[in-house]
């Protein structure tokens, strides 16, 4: 009588195996294992949408906007090909940060909170560097030739991939007025946050506008220092918690023996 009731019980399993395909089962099973191939083959499919999405956004003015007559339209050219050349290095960051996060051997832990974390400030970091490193050429292009060019950028402007960037230092900001600090924190991130990438200013070939054209790559110099700054905050307060948490877990006084 058992062993009728244990074939009946079964049914759903040998019917399950008899199906063709039938390895769902293994695969989430052994996703925690490959959480890293995952994570990369999400990377590699981001960079593709990203550059895929770039050349939309670069080739609309084309066949909705017109590209105008006279400088308008070479200016609206050039631009496009620059923007259009910077999609492709931009969007081979995107698939090194995947390729990293999928050799990492961190445990799941560390995988998340601190390699995945890091690793995307740093990819938006160099994002927003190269958007402005090309944003630097356009408006330099502009003040050389007196053309109306495109300075703003694939991921300049975008607010949530600026904010991702600042988070860490909101964070120390927000530290910083807790503890009283409020004053420092202002002179030192406050003016950051209305910082732009390049603000065309002056005139062709003016004096004007040959200084904005310099404070648009010393601009490229401020992002990489605050992505610097940026990892350095976050890897210091992961350490922070890190030693806490393993304190907590085997908490230990040290006393003098008398």
């Amino acid at each position: 009588m058992e062993n009728y009731i244990n074939q009946v019980l079964d049914i759903p399993k040998t019917v399950g195996n008899m199906l063709p395909g039938n390895n769902f089962n293994s695969m989430v099973e052994e996703a925690e294992g490959n959480i890293n191939k995952w994570t990369g083959l999400i990377y590699k499919i981001a960079a593709t949408i990203f550059i895929l999405g770039a050349i939309y956004n670069v080739l609309d003015p084309f066949w909705n906007d017109g590209l105008g007559d006279g400088k308008d339209m070479i200016g609206v050219i050039l631009s496009s090909l620059i923007w259009l050349y910077a999609a492709f290095p931009m969007s081979q960051v995107i698939r090194s940060a995947g390729a990293k996060l999928e050799g990492s051997d961190s445990s799941i832990v560390e995988y998340i909170f601190k390699d995945l974390v890091i690793t995307n400030i740093k990819l938006v970091g160099q994002l927003l560097a190269l958007s402005a490193l090309f944003a630097a050429f356009a408006l330099t292009i502009g003040w050389v030739a007196d053309l109306p060019m495109d300075v703003m950028g694939i991921a300049g402007d975008v607010p949530v991939i600026r904010w991702m960037f600042e988070l860490p230092l909101i964070a120390t900001m927000d530290f910083a007025n807790w503890i009283g600090f409020e004053e420092v924190a202002m002179s030192l991130f406050g003016e950051w946050e209305t910082w732009k990438f390049a603000d065309p200013s002056g005139d062709a070939l003016s004096w004007e506008g040959f200084i904005g054209v310099c404070w648009a790559y010393a601009g490229v110099v401020l992002i990489l220092v605050r992505l610097y700054i940026s990892v350095a905050i976050y890897s210091f307060f992961f350490g922070l918690a890190s030693t806490f948490m393993n304190w907590f877990k085997n908490p230990y006084f040290p006393t003098k023996s008398v």
